[in-house]
């Protein structure tokens, strides 16, 4: 036997024994399932609800900020006389 066949032999093995406990615990091994699948719903509904409120937070900032603190740009007047430019 060469190396892969042994390894492919240990990991049939595991397999079995692992099945048989399963169907020995098979009781706890469903309230795990129903238990993380209620985890993960509850984690799922508690970021989508963390990012809304990080959204509106963001929103609320930015809508609280002075005239003064919003960057604008002054428009600039360029005048176009023969040849020359002037900027005003």
């Amino acid at each position: 036997m060469n190396f892969a066949e042994i390894i492919k032999t240990v990991f049939e093995f595991a397999a079995v024994v692992l099945l048989i406990v399963g169907f020995i615990n098979e009781k706890k091994i469903v309230a795990f399932e129903v238990k993380l699948a209620r985890a993960i719903k509850i984690h799922r509904r508690n970021r989508r609800l963390r990012k809304q409120r990080e959204a509106a937070a963001m929103r609320a900032r930015v809508q609280a900020r002075a005239p003064e603190d919003i960057y604008e740009e002054a428009p600039v007047l360029t005048v176009v006389r023969g040849s020359s430019h002037q900027v005003a």
